[in-house]
């Protein structure tokens, strides 16, 4: 539980090099392995995903538009646009959502191993994780996913309601923009919390302590995956920033031990 005190808050500008630093650590040797079946499994997921995503989403666009009323007509361009948007992303949501649940629980011993070398905690670097502790793990690991799941849909279906009501749906990018900021910080912040078996819901509160921090690194991971080819090495790259994140809340905070046991 958090203890409200003066100066606890992480500046937005703070943020900004947590993705370039988290890349840093991806990369590293200590890191490596649990970041190339990662990227392997990105890029099969997305790859097919994307195919599948092209091949029925302009039909899916155009059926909606010939539905319009006529004097909305000098609007399809721009409705069209933004349907494009905001179907496209739930398209990417979808199979990212998919891969990344594949890949969790590589991403959680990267989180750990991140972890131990912000710390500078080189025991926590050589915990002798073998392939059957993973095994062990990933009813938890995809246990905790589907929480996860559990906390986007309701919200990616409110989106998802603004995106194909006429007029309304002129901010729906920006729904989706917000809500992607969230979630992507909901997601690679929580490898590390989930390490430290914090529960889900103390991991919500503690975010949302900090909101426009919290905003901003989802945000910059979100535009970060938009980015062709580049969009491969952003996951494992913002697991290792969330975990930064995590070790900079935690010294702002002043938690109950147990949760930390």
């Amino acid at each position: 539980m958090i203890k409200d005190s003066v100066n606890q808050t992480i500046s937005p500008f703070s943020v900004f090099g947590y993705l370039g630093s988290g890349l840093n650590l991806a990369l590293s040797k200590e890191c490596r392995l649990f970041v190339i079946i990662p990227i392997v499994i990105n890029f099969v997921v997305l790859i097919l995903g994307g195919y599948l995503m092209f091949q029925t989403i302009y039909g899916m666009l155009q059926n909606y538009l010939d539905m319009l009323p006529q004097w909305l007509s000098f609007l399809s361009y721009v409705i069209y646009v933004l349907l494009l948007a905001s179907v496209g992303f739930v398209f990417c949501y979808i199979f990212s959502t998919i891969a990344t649940i594949i890949a969790s629980p590589f991403y959680g011993l990267l989180a750990e191993k991140a972890e131990g070398l912000i710390r500078g905690n080189s025991v926590a670097l050589d915990n002798g994780d073998s392939f059957a502790d993973i095994v062990k793990d990933v009813p938890r690991i995809i246990k905790r996913e589907l929480q996860k799941m559990g906390f986007y849909l309701p919200r990616v279906l409110v989106c998802l309601i603004i995106s194909f009501i006429p007029v309304v749906n002129i901010v729906a990018p920006i729904c989706w923009f917000l809500l992607a900021a969230w979630m992507m910080s909901v997601q690679y912040v929580d490898y590390a919390y989930d390490n430290h078996k914090i529960s889900f819901a103390q991991m919500r509160h503690d975010l949302s302590q900090q909101r426009l921090a919290t905003f901003s690194m989802g945000a910059i991971i979100s535009l970060a995956m938009t980015i062709p080819l580049l969009n491969l090495l952003i996951p494992p790259a913002a697991v290792c920033a969330g975990t930064k994140y995590y070790v900079e809340m935690e010294k702002r905070y002043t938690l109950d031990g147990a949760l930390r046991q």
